[in-house]
């Protein structure tokens, strides 16, 4: 089937217009490597590799581009890449392919962003933390490895005691007042916090009190 025309379209991409009608839409990179000129003739075995591999270069601009905006783990970026108009299974597991082997996409460093996220930055409990990154994909095993330097129990107690001098002062003035207890800590459960870890923090916080007043 003969290329009658390779019209420059919108950016870099190019109008190949073949016999039949059939028009392909190729990266002007693409059009160059493969050395396309007019009157070309390309058999079907070469349409569908050349169809292949522009579907193969949107899945990795566009996967590129998504991971300008923020961090991706492979699952969701799976997700992204396959739900685009014209996305082929094939292609899209190539690209991920050469974004993980050129060091854009990566599950570990991702997970280890994530951790820094919501336990130093939103004060996360461990287990917000791990809920938080489990809905974004992540395994089990990368989320446990980036958590792991985070479950501690003296740093836990040190920012749980920082967040309610920061956060929950107000409430607790009087350590016989079970309803703002129980305020404060139902607020630290939606954090992530175990019961156990906000009962300590609370006790340290009252003697910490205690001690500023005296």
């Amino acid at each position: 089937m003969k290329i009658l025309e390779i019209n420059p379209a919108k950016g870099k991409l190019f109008e190949i217009v073949l016999e039949n009608e059939q028009k392909l839409w190729l990266h002007a990179d693409l059009v160059q490597s493969e050395f396309l000129r007019t009157g070309d003739d390309l058999d079907e075995e070469r349409i569908a590799d050349l169809k292949r591999q522009a579907a193969e270069h949107r899945a990795y601009e566009y996967g590129l581009y998504l991971l300008e905006k923020r961090g991706y783990s492979y699952r969701e970026l799976y997700g992204k890449l396959i739900a685009a108009p014209h996305a082929q299974e094939d292609a899209v597991l190539a690209a991920l392919e050469k974004l993980m082997r050129y060091g854009f996409l990566n599950d570990a460093v991702y997970a280890e962003q994530l951790a820094r996220h919501f336990v130093e930055v939103k004060k996360f409990g461990i287990r917000r933390a791990e809920y938080e990154m489990r809905h974004r994909g992540l395994s089990q095993e990368d989320i446990d490895d980036a958590l792991a330097e985070y479950d501690d129990a003296e740093k836990i107690s040190a920012q749980l005691l920082e967040i309610l001098q920061k956060k929950y002062a107000r409430y607790l003035t009087d350590p016989d007042d079970r309803k703002a207890t129980e305020k404060v800590t139902a607020a630290l459960v939606r954090r992530g916090y175990t019961y156990q870890e906000i009962r300590y923090a609370i006790e340290d916080y009252y003697a910490w009190l205690e001690e500023q007043e005296s």
